[in-house]
């Protein structure tokens, strides 16, 4: 698939955009910095996947949907008809098309602990799942160097916010920030449309 195709909303940039939480000990009632980095801001959503690989022939993509975002004015939003080979997903990537050919981001002394995030389904009837890492293809030189999944989820009409926990995770070659993987295996309907958005590495 081509660069162009797979843009997302903003184009992975040499300044890292992080934003600093001020937390309170219970303990010691001392502020604690807490660092989170938006997804956008470090990974490209370009690795297309299974029906991924026809573009937009079977998977409607818009990265400013204005339906209800959770954080306005702007989230996230997938179409996903069920094509040729029945599945699809997206990997967010370090570099545009990145599956092995460069090498990935060392997060490892960062103190990132997990990946949070915000989804909702059209019908709450969607069944995605969601992962981080795993792009490691053995003919190429490069690979993540850990791999975690939250699993399949059957998303709500609602908002609600879902964490893949990193700890104890290799961070050292970080390739696929955050994935999806959606199969119509276990999805009834022909199509699903979901939503995401606040996609931040803590």
């Amino acid at each position: 698939m081509s660069q162009t195709r797979c843009k997302t909303i903003v184009a992975a940039t040499a300044a890292v955009l992080m934003s600093v939480v001020s937390t309170t000990s219970p303990a010691r009632g001392q502020q604690t910095a807490k660092i989170r980095v938006d997804v956008e801001n470090l990974f490209t959503a370009s690795g297309w996947m299974g029906d991924g690989e026809y573009g937009r022939k079977y998977i409607d993509f818009s990265g400013a949907s204005t339906e209800n975002p959770h954080s306005p004015p702007t989230c996230i939003k997938f179409t996903y008809t069920f094509g040729r080979t029945r599945w699809a997903g997206v990997y967010w990537q370090n570099n545009p098309d990145n599956w092995g050919d460069k090498p990935g981001n060392n997060y490892s002394k960062k103190g990132f602990s997990k990946v949070t995030f915000w989804a909702r389904g059209e019908t709450g009837t969607e069944v995605v799942e969601f992962k981080a890492g795993g792009i490691g293809n053995r003919t190429k030189k490069y690979r993540d160097s850990f791999e975690v999944t939250l699993g399949r989820v059957t998303l709500t009409k609602e908002w609600k916010q879902y964490q893949i926990d990193l700890s104890g995770a290799d961070l050292s070659s970080v390739i696929g920030g955050f994935c999806w993987v959606a199969s119509a295996d276990y999805n009834s309907a022909e199509k699903i449309t979901f939503f995401l958005d606040d996609i931040f590495l803590e």
